[in-house]
């Protein structure tokens, strides 16, 4: 069932919208409250979170209540916040140990060397990307001393704090397959392919996070692809959870923990924070402690 573009339905206030959400049997707790929510969160933003509460075509189920839009919308926030506080150090770790181990293995200047890379075409796109990136930023102090110390030539652990997540994770996956084996395996101890695969869908879950998306009942078109010793497969799972499997296998344990338990607490705290709305099956912890 595809969203319907709420957006058609013009509407001169909030008042107005609020009655077309009457009209459509949502129940209104307190108009005042209403009216201020979407004063700062525009009605098109919840789309997504008004369709997950109604049966086709457009009314809502019985029962269903304003404030749980906007407890449900809260949840994602806050939940949003706390997935990038587990990204960040893996996003930062693997930009880390690349650069330190392609610098170590061809020299500062890897980036310009062709031949390390297994597909010209698209270590050409991300060198364009970079010089791209590196024209808009000339007043940042790193890309002013290397353009006037050595000639506009970047050493490849200032190049790799250029790159994007999204680009990081096309970056490690055009090296040739001995160069990646050794870096998945001295960073995580995984498999190449798989660490791969992981990186890339977790670039999506963090430009998802970054940018407000929405995260309650989301189905992932592209998933994790999951280890047999995962004792999980991600086929049957095209929710938050998948993700958070990976994120828990390269995520330090103490840190992972603290989130676990954090997230686990709010579960009980939180007005219409349930973990199945986001995959989790009944017993998740046996997954995720």
């Amino acid at each position: 069932i595809r969203p319907r573009d709420w957006s058609s339905d013009v509407c001169s206030s909030d008042l107005d919208q609020i009655a077309l959400l009457r009209t459509r049997g949502m129940i209104i707790d307190s108009e005042a409250t209403a009216a201020t929510f979407l004063a700062s969160s525009h009605y098109y933003r919840l789309n997504i979170y008004f369709h997950k509460m109604m049966d086709p075509p457009d009314h809502f189920r019985e029962g269903t209540q304003f404030s749980q839009v906007m407890a449900i919308y809260g949840n994602d926030s806050w939940l949003r916040n706390k997935i990038l506080t587990i990204l960040e150090p893996i996003e930062v770790k693997t930009r880390t140990q690349v650069s330190h181990y392609l610098g170590v293995t061809y020299g500062s200047d890897v980036f310009y060397q062709k031949n390390v890379y297994k597909n010209e075409p698209i270590w050409q796109a991300i060198l364009d990307n970079f010089s791209n990136e590196t024209s808009r930023n000339q007043s940042d102090p790193v890309i002013k001393h290397h353009r006037t110390h050595y000639g506009g030539l970047f050493p490849i652990w200032v190049v790799i704090e250029f790159l994007s997540f999204n680009t990081l994770s096309k970056f490690y996956g055009n090296l040739q397959e001995k160069d990646k084996k050794i870096i998945a395996r001295n960073i995580y101890n995984v498999n190449d392919y798989l660490f791969g695969q992981w990186l890339h869908v977790l670039s999506v879950l963090r430009n998802n996070c970054a940018h407000y998306g929405y995260l309650y009942r989301r189905e992932y078109p592209l998933r994790p692809i999951m280890a047999k010793s995962f004792g999980w497969d991600a086929t049957k799972n095209n929710r938050l959870f998948a993700f958070f499997l990976v994120m828990q296998r390269l995520s330090d344990r103490s840190l992972w923990q603290e989130f676990i338990q954090t997230i686990s607490d709010n579960e009980k705290k939180r007005p219409f924070f349930h973990l199945e709305d986001y995959g989790f099956p009944a017993d998740w912890r046996s997954y995720l402690t």
